[in-house]
C-alpha cells in the first residue's frame, strides 16, 4: 500500500474508532499543556487560511462541464471548517501552518470537499491548531483548543471579510464537531443567523435535537436557514456506526456525555430528512460522483474530469446514509475501510458532489428569493 493510502486509512481510522495511527503509533511525550501548544494562527494574515478568495486555489478546481461562479459575483461566503488532515500522533495539536507532507489531505479536501461549493459562493477554509489523531480519543483540552482557533476564525471572518453577506457553514469530520458547537455559540439565537443560508455538518455526528435550540433540521431542497448531515456507509455496516454512536459533544454550553440524541440523516438525493416518509433514492437521481482526488496535485485551480453519474443510490436508516457502490465502479470510492469496515467516510462530499454543488446553488437562491420584498439591497440575481 502506499505512503499515501497508509495515511488515508489511518485517518479514516481515527475518525471513525479513535484509534492510533497504523505505523504511527508515537505519542506526544507529556501531558497537554496550552504553554506548549504550537503558536496560535492570526487569521488576519491569508495565510492562516487553508481557502481564501483571490488565489485561484486548489478549491476553485472544476469539474468537467460545470463552472465556478467569479468570486467577485458570488452572492454568498461558505465558512468551510475541514477535518483531520495531520497525520501524525506525537502531537496533542497540529501546528496550524503544517505542511502538505505533514497533512497529506489538505489538497483532497479543497479539490474534493470545498471546491463543491465554488459554484455559489465565496470560499474561506481556516487553518486551525487541528486536533491530532491521538488527542481526538484522549485529550478533550486539545479539541477545545482546536474549537478555539475555529471560533477565532469566523469571529474574524465575520468582523472583517464576510461585510454583512449571508453564509453557508460547511465541514467533515473533525470540522464537523467543531461545527455543531460553532452554531450554538457564536450563531443561534443572534442575529448571524437572519443570514444562515444552511449548515452542511457531513461526515460527523449531528443531533437530531437542533430544533430544540432554534435550528430545524434541512426537509426540502430549497429550505434555507437549516441543517444538514449525513454519514455514508454500506448497508448495515456495525462498525461504520461508531461514527455517530456514543459521542461525547457540545450541547447548551457544555460537553454531553450520555442520553444521546440521534444522529441527523439527510438524503442529499432527495433532501428529505429521515423519518419524513421519504423513500430510498435510485442511483438515477444521482446526477454525479467525484472520485476521491489523488496526487500530484497542481498549484491552483485545474479542470477535472466531468463526474460520474449514477454511481449509487442512497437510504437513511438508523443515522446512516446507505449506499451500495458496484465492484465494478471506476477506481476512486473504494478504499480499505470502505471494503474492510463498510464505511465511505473519506467519499462522505464526493459520492454526492453533483447533487451538493447543485443544492448548494439551490438554496442561495432561495434565500434570496425568499428576501427579496424584505430586503431589496440584499438581493441579487439567480445563479445559472
Amino acid at each position: 500500500m502506499s505512503s499515501f493510502k497508509t495515511t488515508a486509512l489511518a485517518l479514516l481510522v481515527a475518525a471513525l474508532v479513535g484509534s492510533p495511527l497504523a505505523g504511527c503509533s508515537a505519542s506526544p511525550s507529556a501531558a497537554f499543556d496550552t504553554r506548549s501548544a504550537p503558536p496560535a494562527p492570526d487569521y488576519r494574515q491569508p495565510a492562516a487560511w487553508l481557502a481564501y478568495p483571490g488565489r485561484d486555489g486548489l478549491e476553485r478546481s472544476v469539474p468537467g462541464g460545470l463552472t465556478a461562479v467569479d468570486e467577485d459575483q458570488a452572492p454568498v461566503d461558505v465558512f468551510f471548517i475541514h477535518p483531520t488532515t495531520y497525520k501524525g500522533g506525537d502531537v496533542w495539536n497540529a501546528p496550524w501552518d503544517a505542511d502538505d507532507t505533514a497533512a497529506p489531505l489538505n489538497p483532497p479536501v479543497l479539490v474534493g470537499q470545498v471546491s463543491a461549493f465554488n459554484g455559489c459562493c465565496r470560499l474561506y477554509a481556516p487553518r486551525y491548531r487541528q486536533a491530532s489523531l491521538r488527542a481526538l480519543s484522549k485529550s478533550q483540552p486539545a479539541v477545545d483548543l482546536a474549537y478555539e482557533d475555529v471560533a477565532a476564525a469566523f469571529r474574524w471572518f465575520i468582523a472583517h471579510d464576510n461585510h454583512g453577506r449571508p453564509f453557508i457553514i460547511a465541514s467533515h469530520s473533525q470540522g464537523t464537531m467543531h461545527a455543531v458547537r460553532l452554531l450554538q455559540a457564536e450563531i443561534l439565537g443572534t442575529r448571524l443567523q437572519e443570514r444562515l443560508v444552511a449548515a452542511y455538518l457531513v461526515g460527523g455526528y449531528a443531533p437530531d435535537t437542533f430544533g430544540e435550540v432554534g435550528l430545524p433540521i434541512c426537509d426540502a431542497p430549497s429550505q434555507t436557514g437549516c441543517v444538514v448531515s449525513w454519514n455514508t456507509s454500506k448497508p448495515r455496516s456495525r462498525i461504520a456506526r461508531i461514527i455517530i454512536d456514543n459521542k461525547t459533544y457540545w450541547w447548551r454550553g457544555a460537553l454531553k456525555t450520555a442520553d444521546q440524541a440521534p444522529a441527523i440523516c439527510v438524503n442529499p438525493l432527495t433532501w428529505r430528512a429521515q423519518g419524513s416518509n421519504a423513500s430510498a433514492a435510485p442511483a438515477g437521481a444521482n446526477p454525479g460522483s467525484l472520485p476521491f482526488p489523488k496526487a500530484p496535485f497542481a498549484a491552483g485551480a485545474t479542470p477535472l474530469a466531468p463526474l460520474i453519474p449514477g454511481l449509487t443510490g442512497a437510504q437513511c436508516r438508523e443515522g446512516m446514509l446507505e449506499v451500495e457502490i458496484s465492484r465494478d465502479a471506476p477506481p476512486g470510492f473504494s478504499d480499505p475501510l470502505s471494503r474492510l469496515a463498510g464505511s465511505y467516510h473519506l467519499n462522505d462530499y464526493g459520492i454526492f458532489y453533483g447533487a451538493l454543488r447543485a443544492n448548494a446553488i439551490e438554496r442561495v437562491n432561495a434565500w434570496f428569493q425568499t428576501r427579496k420584498e424584505l430586503d431589496k439591497p440584499s438581493h441579487r440575481p439567480a445563479i445559472r
